[in-house]
């Protein structure tokens, strides 16, 4: 049987769709991605409270800590810093007060934020680093 396919025989299909595939890889590769690229600092805290407050009309949900050496900060949950996955509750629920954290903390005014707010999934610890205690 004697296949006469013209133009675009098996093998011209296999190019032409290589060719496509490499400018498509290539595309995605040339624009840019929206990320937020904000400062993020690493934290371990105990957590000696939890509260949600009412802002303007909104529920703020906050972490009262404490670092290594007896500082105290409020920290915030938003769900501007939290991936689509997450949600604001349930991180708030996972997190237990007189546990020891590690978290991703942004500046409030990034985010626009009224407290230093939470980026990404809390870390459960089993207490302060060495690091950190070495750093008193």
């Amino acid at each position: 049987m004697n296949r006469d396919g013209g133009f675009f025989t098996d093998g011209t299909r296999y190019i032409i769709l290589g060719i496509f595939l490499v400018l498509f890889i290539g595309m995605m590769m040339i624009i840019p991605r929206r990320e937020d690229n904000h400062d993020t600092r690493l934290v371990e805290v105990y957590i000696a409270g939890k509260e949600i407050v009412e802002i303007d009309e909104k529920a703020v949900y906050l972490l009262h800590t404490e670092d290594s050496i007896g500082n105290e900060a409020i920290y915030e949950i938003t769900q501007n810093t939290l991936n689509e996955r997450l949600k604001v509750e349930n991180v708030y629920k996972e997190i237990r007060k007189g546990k020891y954290y590690q978290f991703r903390i942004a500046d409030a005014v990034d985010y626009g934020c009224y407290y230093p707010c939470v980026c990404g999934a809390a870390t459960l610890i089993d207490g302060f680093s060495k690091e950190t205690d070495e750093e008193k």
